[in-house]
């Protein structure tokens, strides 16, 4: 337990990137959209109308805006400490739990960010300007309890999707990410061809309980198969 938990403070004396860019990104989403909400209003529609409302909750800037940097992070988190990580004197296994922890502590802090960002949005009637940045439909709508468990899991699904990538690269090189990359692709690929004539009805059927445990699924699936990776791992 004593080295996992040195493995999580190894990971978290990244600050500039564990707490200060995903700030920045939500920043540049927040003035993005306050552009564009202004400039729609100065094109004539008001602001208390149900259309505009209906529109402006269909943004979904912030869903889109974090998961590059997230994956990003979560290959870099296994690719570059992972050497230190054993030359310090862990193990494989204590280093995927402590990267996990990391993990799990790094989306807790952005979502509790979030709430605390939605609840400033909802106090100032949306910001004084009616700009809907995070009571949006795709992050509940102004539940919080909604938004924060949607940003807790698709935080952690980046950095797990981007640390099991990590492990990939370790493992194989520079080209297992690729050759893995486009196996999924065309996974997806015939998995979509073969839903085709029921993918409306199956779109149509999709929950937030379903998609979490969905995701959950894919959490899991992740880290074993990021654990499987490293096992033989060399050190490089």
């Amino acid at each position: 337990m004593n080295r996992t938990l040195k493995v999580t403070r190894l990971h978290l004396n990244k600050l500039s990137s564990f707490v200060v860019a995903p700030l920045g990104i939500v920043g540049v989403v927040m003035v993005v959209s306050i552009i564009i909400a202004l400039a729609i209003q100065r094109g004539g529609s008001p602001v208390d109308s149900a259309s505009y409302v209906e529109g402006a909750r269909w943004n979904s800037g912030i869903v889109w805006s974090l998961p590059g940097f997230l994956i990003y992070y979560g290959v870099q988190a296994v690719a570059t400490t992972y050497p230190f990580g054993l030359a310090l004197g862990t193990t494989r296994r204590n280093f995927i739990l402590g990267t996990m922890v990391a993990n799990v502590l790094q989306a807790a802090y952005i979502a509790i960010v979030l709430v605390i960002l939605l609840g400033i949005e909802l106090a100032t009637d949306h910001w004084f300007m009616s700009v809907y940045v995070l009571d949006v439909y795709a992050l509940g709508a102004g539940n919080p309890w909604v938004l924060f468990a949607s940003a807790f899991l698709g935080v952690l699904f980046c950095l797990t999707i981007g640390g099991f990538f990590g492990a990939i690269w370790v493992r194989f090189g520079a080209k297992g990410p690729a050759v893995v990359g486009l196996a999924l692709g065309v996974v997806l690929a015939v998995a979509l061809l073969i839903l085709a004539p029921q993918l409306a009805e199956l779109i149509a059927a999709v929950t937030r309980e379903g998609l979490a445990l969905t995701v959950l699924g894919i959490i899991v699936v992740a880290l074993g198969c990021t654990w499987v990776a490293m096992r033989r791992a060399s050190v490089r």
